[in-house]
């Protein structure tokens, strides 16, 4: 049963690069390939909400125009940083996500904020 000498035709031996094995690498590293573009995509919708193939799909998320504007606090007329997205928070409401100069994003509330061009 497990010995590999033991099989249906026992006086023939396959070669290294028959078609069989070759078949066999194909339509495994296909499989591989497939099993991993879906692993990634299950990742990335359920980590950031999309695929990697939505603007293939069509499914692109509209860009609010004040992303890769320059960022002040309306009150203190002080600069925060660059808009790099908006979204929500539960406590907040709506806001703006912000890299700073030294490269940390920050959430601050739209109303707080000011835009002006680059």
């Amino acid at each position: 049963m497990f010995n590999p000498n033991s099989h249906d035709d026992a006086g023939a031996e396959e070669r290294f690069l028959s078609w069989r094995r070759i078949r066999i690498f194909i339509v495994g590293s296909v499989a591989m390939v497939v099993i991993g573009i879906l692993a990634v995509s299950l990742y990335t919708y359920t980590q950031y909400g999309g695929t990697p193939f939505d603007k293939f799909i069509g499914r692109e998320k509209k860009v609010n125009p004040a992303v890769g504007k320059r960022a002040f606090d309306k009150y203190l007329n002080t600069y925060i940083g660059v808009i790099r997205g908006e979204g929500k928070n539960v406590r907040r409401g709506e806001v703006y996500y912000i890299e700073q100069a030294g490269g940390q994003m920050i959430e601050v509330v739209k109303e707080r904020v000011e835009t002006r061009e680059r």
